[in-house]
């Protein structure tokens, strides 16, 4: 059995020493194009991430991964890998949840960020300003404060957690109906506009797909509180994004935390550089020190298992059909 492991940070340095315990299984390394093409005939498996399957890269798989059966994504994210084009008739998993916990902390330091107002105390730094009367009237706590947090898998379960640590009101919008830990109350989709008129904070967590393209609507954004803001660490193509920059523009809401949009990287020029009241992070929520490394393998090992003994595995996403 044959496996191919493309990634171009030469990671999951252990995957050789634990493939020991699985008698008849060779891997092969890619980390470009060319050795890529090279490896994937006769490859069972393919494990790569969702960054790295650009348009290119997809032609590579489709033209060479003609064994294919499997396919393992190092990330929780596969809507590159979509838009790029998938092999027909293979089984692919992802590694949901992995992250989870590093993207709720950078949820929390943007909703943080925004309500004590980092952006123009940093700005005032940097006119060597003390601007503590000026700023300090409007600061705020996320105590007290009423999140709607639109999607409630793995990332949404744990901002829910840490939020309820900073004494937050939780409302869930979700396709889920039974009660989830830290959650006070769901709604499902067709109550997002309603929920987010009474939302301090609304915050996206969900996987976009075409049932969640624009979920935060024109509607929507103009159903919310002048003194509400937009946190966004899932995927830009959620928002409506011509009728946030309008409000923010006109502020009709306080601001936005953004870690995603919808072109990236972010084009010069583009309204949000140059906003005040919008905290812009280049899509990094998952980062952190924290090496991901051994527990994706762990992921990746189990299922191997179940692969081989020809069981369900964990975290399909898309199933194979003959």
């Amino acid at each position: 059995m044959k496996l191919v492991l493309f990634d171009s940070r030469d990671r999951f340095s252990g995957l050789e020493t634990e493939l020991r315990a699985f008698p008849g299984v060779a891997l092969a390394r890619a980390r470009d194009p060319a050795a890529l093409a090279a490896v994937l005939p006769q490859a069972e498996v393919l494990i790569t991430t969702n960054r790295l399957y650009t348009p290119e890269h997809a032609v590579v798989i489709r033209a060479h991964g003609q064994d294919l059966h499997w396919i393992q994504f190092s990330t929780s994210g596969i809507d590159k890998a979509v838009a790029s084009g998938l092999p027909s008739g293979v089984t692919i998993t992802n590694a949901a949840g992995l992250r989870a916990f590093a993207v709720a902390e950078h949820a929390i330091a943007l909703m943080l960020g925004l309500v004590r107002h980092v952006g123009a105390t940093e700005s005032a730094r940097r006119e060597e300003v003390w601007s503590r009367d000026a700023i300090t009237p409007s600061m705020d706590n996320l105590s007290g404060k009423h999140l709607v947090l639109v999607g409630l898998g793995a990332i949404g379960q744990e901002i829910a957690r840490k939020a309820k640590a900073f004494d937050m009101r939780v409302t869930g919008i979700s396709r889920a109906t039974g009660p989830i830990a830290n959650i006070d109350r769901i709604h499902p989709r067709s109550g997002l506009q309603a929920a987010a008129a009474e939302a301090d904070i609304l915050l996206l967590s969900v996987s976009h797909d075409e049932t969640t393209d624009k979920i935060l609507s024109r509607s929507v954004i103009q159903a919310m509180k002048p003194a509400a803001y937009v946190v966004n660490i899932a995927r830009g193509q959620l928002v409506d994004e011509p009728a946030l920059i309008e409000v923010l523009q006109a502020g009709k809401i306080a601001g936005a935390g953004l870690d995603v949009t919808v072109t990236e990287p972010l084009p010069p020029g583009h309204p949000f550089w140059a906003m005040p009241n919008v905290l812009l992070t280049p899509h990094v929520g998952g980062a952190g020190s924290t090496d991901d490394g051994a527990a994706f393998l762990k992921i990746f090992l189990e299922n191997l298992r179940r692969w081989r003994r020809q069981e369900p595995l964990k975290n399909v996403v898309i199933e194979r059909t003959p």
